[in-house]
């Protein structure tokens, strides 16, 4: 499934990013982190989510996500980069993210 955006439509955006295979893979396997995304799509806040995801700031032990869950959530990344450039994350390497902080 192709996920096409419209920026000019906010509400069509989301709609269609709920719609996507990647959503649907976080939200079967995560529905709290679903609720988060949604909420977030198209909003400045949404990278930081997104950083926050991919790093362990809490210093205690987690499993992480399943590979297909976090191939998802790399795929919406992308996608809410190209269809919201000004708000595209500015560090988008993993391994500098914690030099960030």
């Amino acid at each position: 499934m192709t996920l096409t955006i419209n920026t000019a439509m906010p509400g069509e955006s989301r709609k269609a990013m709920q719609e996507s295979r990647d959503f649907k893979t976080v939200v079967t396997a995560f529905p709290h982190l679903g609720e988060k995304l949604a909420f977030f799509w198209g909003e400045p806040e949404f990278g930081v989510l997104m950083d926050e995801l991919q790093q362990n700031w809490r210093n205690e032990h987690r499993t992480g996500f399943p590979a297909d869950v976090l191939m998802a959530l790399e795929g919406l990344a992308s996608v809410h980069d190209s269809a919201f450039p000004k708000l595209a994350r500015k560090e988008k390497d993993l391994w500098n993210l914690s030099k960030a902080r």
